[in-house]
């Protein structure tokens, strides 16, 4: 038989309380946006506007990992000093080819700020 692979629920519950308290923050943060749309699925939790996908939180083994609709060689998103991984190679990523693994509490403060960039330049405004 074969083995079925653990949701993204529980494995979010697997996760450590700093990399919950992450996930928590940036979910929250994508979410301020008008008409931004969460959905989880078995192996992501993505986000969009009408069709538009925008970006997909994952978990690779003990690690939260964003994926974001943005172009990472850009100078005003490279001065953020993430490491980005380009992803556009996979089909599953290629609407949101920009991986950044979230290990710290500044990472999320500079993901926040990339997703910032990336929401005006979509013409997303933020609730009030």
């Amino acid at each position: 038989m074969e083995e079925q692979r653990a949701s993204f629920e529980m494995r979010i519950a697997d996760l450590s309380e700093d990399a919950k308290s992450y996930y928590n923050q940036l979910k929250d943060y994508i979410l301020s946006f008008k008409k931004v749309k969460s959905r989880l699925s078995n192996r992501c939790d993505s986000f969009r506007v009408g069709r538009e996908l925008l970006c997909k939180m994952a978990i690779g083994g003990k690690t939260l990992k964003i994926y974001l609709a943005v172009d990472a060689d850009r100078e005003d998103i490279e001065s953020k000093k993430l490491h980005f991984r380009n992803m556009s190679e996979s089909k599953a990523y290629s609407e949101v080819p920009a991986m950044i693994p979230v290990k710290s509490e500044l990472c999320v403060k500079k993901v926040c700020e990339v997703i910032n960039i990336m929401m005006q330049e979509k013409g997303l405004a933020q609730k009030k």
